[in-house]
């Protein structure tokens, strides 16, 4: 056996008992080992554990005005495999204790990461056992987790990927990925090859209960078959029978079924229900988390003073846990009370000091109430922790401008510059730094290249410099700073204005290193400009027609065709204005209106020419043939140009052209290659039948793992059945389906779509 290396970050071993216990899957390349290794280790450990398959659903959403949010984005490690995870997943759940892990491959060595939170203590360990032998590794974390528990761990059996041991993994992984009927395809398939050890039979059964509603005695179940018959339940829709599963897990002892009844009986809008489960859930022992639960949703019914209480009761707690002060902190922010917020943070940063969160967050709250050393503050925690972020360096360089210490902000935004280039707004911290210490030429090329980086000006950045303008007086440069973003944002009386003051405080302050003369007169010229008339602008050349953004060009349309026309927009002037308006329309021989389509468009600063699109005019699928007048304008800053040219139409919608002008691609499930192009236009037949021919040459595979339709011209036929038996119009169906539903720019294997089309009941 190899050497074993632990290393153990916290106290000693001590002997505490724990009544709960929820193992998390492990975080691994192959998912279905991390899951099982995580299974095994929790069948070694007693009845009284969740294993891998139910937890990751363990983490109950918080009710929003506006739908749910999930308390897992706001941790360092989405993937749970970390020690945010183990806190949040115990606090969550209610249970006394939760376990996570990572693993990874290292030659020939696997290492396992574990996390343990306990009510009592944190254990932390590396594990490294032989690759070849992960059921000896997962016997040793077994032994090592019960020893931090007082439990005496029972013997692992060996596992063998190759066999049920790997389709158990690929289950417990498909469970908690919310695919039940997949889970259970995949072990009844290794059932027709050997017998199941129990515990697998137990799985299959309780997947049988809940999905083909076999019958299930919640009296006679551990707490993971609870579990897992309520998660399944959950994924498969039937919130009613959802939250009377999660009601018995509750009952069990695992107070995250109270909050969970509580979120579902919320969606189904049954605002008595969930008062009632969430008042069971805070009548739980130690249960924070139910607190910030039913704070975030009294505040999504309307009690705000009923939210408030609870809120307090979280931060009014001397043993609030990091769970209950993280879910509080989001409840408050979902009612707008930025003090509750900061506060319930602040003891969040004490009880968790390795969050970044918290300090992220704390500093954006101290930006909105103008206290910039407590966004610097916050944002010197935040970086210490990530220090690789270029948001937290940005802001933290914002926040040291703020302060006046203007050398270590450049020293900041340049980090952030260097960790990503495109960081505009840094790139505007920069420029900002550099006017105010009478670098215009340094600065004026840092505002150009955050223009570059988006053309849309930030109206920040041009709030920042005209607050500059009063707090350093006597940096001549900033007026031509402010006027360069003006322009480019459009505003040509403000920037000229700019123009001219820059000018005047060149003339006041000759040796100033930015009173520099060709820029006096390149600002003085620019004012005028900027209030001379605007020459015109006009559309030049002939208007291009094109079959989509990526179809043929055409001289001549038909009915239902989804068009992009292409024109260009010049000025005899020194630039066009910055944004363009423009529409193109169908009119018929009398000026009626037959199509219409809108687009606005962002023009490079100084352009004189610009060419430019309008995307899809969408002809009528009844359009009889005709000629037909198609017209164009642009317009923008009180201009305006408009073109006109005959567009030809004859014959009738096809379903390929309009997929192709509608720039949708379908593709082949087994090669990911296109199964039409615009190519295929010549013979527009090809569509249907390559379509039917996908359709039958994946019937084997639907027939593995596609559920059985329950309504619809599919009802009742296995997934083989639906791909075999679909015909010409079945497809036709599809497609105008994906029509009506408004698809654009997009691209999907069309099988995938046809499936949950069919599974929808064909509609």
């Amino acid at each position: 056996m190899r050497a074993l290396f632990l290393t153990i970050l916290l106290a000693a071993l001590g002997v505490v008992a724990a009544a709960t216990l929820i193992v998390h899957p492990f975080d691994a390349q192959d998912p279905a080992l991390g899951s099982v290794m995580a299974d095994r280790v929790a069948r070694a450990l007693g009845p009284e554990v969740i294993g891998p398959g139910a937890a990751p659903a363990l983490v109950v959403p918080l009710a929003a005005p506006s739908g749910f949010v999930n308390p897992v984005v706001f941790i360092d490690d989405p993937s749970l495999s970390s020690r945010d995870g183990a806190w949040l997943l115990r606090g969550a759940s209610g249970a006394d204790a939760a376990l996570v892990g990572a693993l990874r491959a290292e030659g020939d060595d696997l290492v396992l990461l574990l996390e343990l939170d306990h009510s009592s203590a944190e254990r932390r360990a590396t594990l490294r056992g032989d690759r070849a032998d992960p059921g000896e590794l997962a016997a040793r974390a077994a032994v090592l987790v019960g020893r931090w528990l007082g439990r005496t761990a029972d013997a692992v059996p060996e596992l063998d990927m190759a066999g049920v041991d790997g389709a158990l993994g690929r289950a417990l992984a498909l469970v908690a990925a919310g695919l039940p009927f997949e889970a259970l395809d995949a072990l009844e398939q290794a059932r027709g090859e050997a017998p199941l050890p129990p515990r697998v039979e137990q799985l299959v059964a309780t997947l049988e209960a809940a999905t083909l509603d076999a019958p299930f005695d919640p009296a006679g179940a551990d707490l993971d078959e609870l579990a897992t018959r309520a998660v399944v339940t959950l994924n498969l829709g039937d919130l009613p029978g959802a939250a009377a599963a999660f009601s018995a897990l509750a009952d069990a002892g695992l107070p995250v079924g109270h909050a969970w009844a509580g979120t579902i009986a919320y969606s189904e809008a049954d605002p008595v229900a969930a008062a009632s489960a969430f008042d069971r859930a805070v009548e739980q022992p130690d249960y924070d988390v139910g607190w910030a639960a039913r704070a975030a949703f009294r505040h999504a019914v309307g009690d705000d003073e009923g939210a408030a209480r609870d809120r307090e009761r979280v931060l009014a707690s001397p043993a609030a846990s990091p769970a209950g002060l993280l879910l509080a902190s989001v409840a408050a922010n979902l009612a707008g009370e930025p003090a509750d917020e900061a506060a319930l943070l602040e003891r969040l940063g004490r009880v968790a000091p390795y969050l970044t969160y918290s300090f992220e967050r704390r500093s954006f709250l101290a930006f909105d109430e103008g206290d910039a050393l407590g966004a610097a503050q916050a944002l010197v925690v935040a970086l210490e922790l990530d220090d690789q972020s270029d948001l937290y360096w940005t802001n933290y360089g914002w926040a040291l401008y703020l302060l006046g210490f203007l050398e270590r902000s450049e020293a900041a935004s340049r980090r952030a510059l260097e960790l990503e280039p495109g960081q505009f707004i840094a790139r505007y911290n920069l420029g900002l730094v550099q006017v105010v210490t009478d670098r215009l030429d340094a600065a004026l090329a840092s505002y150009r290249e955050a223009l570059r980086s988006d053309p849309h000006v930030d109206p920040e950045a041009i709030a920042d410099l005209v607050e500059a303008l009063e707090r350093y007086p006597a940096a001549v440069g900033v007026p031509f700073a402010l006027a360069l973003l003006q322009e480019a944002r459009g505003d040509r009386e403000a920037a000229a204005a700019a123009f001219e003051r820059y000018a005047e405080l060149a003339a006041a302050h000759p040796q100033a290193p930015a009173a520099d003369p060709a820029r006096v007169r390149e600002a003085s010229e620019r004012a005028v400009a900027l209030r001379a008339p605007l020459p015109p602008i006009a559309i030049t050349g002939d208007l291009g027609v094109r079959l989509g953004r990526r179809g043929p060009v055409l001289e001549s349309a038909r009915a239902g065709d989804p068009l992009v026309v292409t024109f260009e927009v010049t000025t005899e002037g020194d630039s066009l204005p910055r944004t363009l308006q423009l529409r193109a329309r169908l009119e018929d021989d009398v000026g009626a209106v037959i199509a219409v389509a809108d687009q606005m468009v962002d023009v490079p600063m100084g352009a004189i020419g610009f060419v430019v699109q309008v995307a899809r005019l969408e002809l009528p699928e009844q359009l009889p043939s005709g000629r037909y007048a198609l017209a164009v304008r642009a317009g923008g800053d009180g201009l305006e140009a408009e073109a006109v040219r005959t567009l030809e139409v004859a014959g009738s919608a096809d379903e390929l052209r309009r997929l192709i002008g509608r720039d949708v691609d379908l593709l082949a499930l087994e090669t990911e290659r296109l199964l039409f192009t615009p190519r295929d236009l010549a013979q527009p037949e090809v569509l249907v039948d390559r379509l039917l021919r996908e359709l039958r040459s994946v019937a084997d595979v639907a027939e593995e793992v596609l559920p059985v339709p329950e309504s619809g011209r599919f009802a009742g036929l296995s997934g083989g059945e639906v791909f075999d038996a679909s015909s010409e119009d079945d497809v036709l169906d599809f497609i105008a389906y994906v029509l009506d539903e408004g698809a654009a720019d997009t691209s999907f294997t069309f099988v995938d779509g046809y499936a949950e089309w069919a599974l929808q009941g064909a509609p």
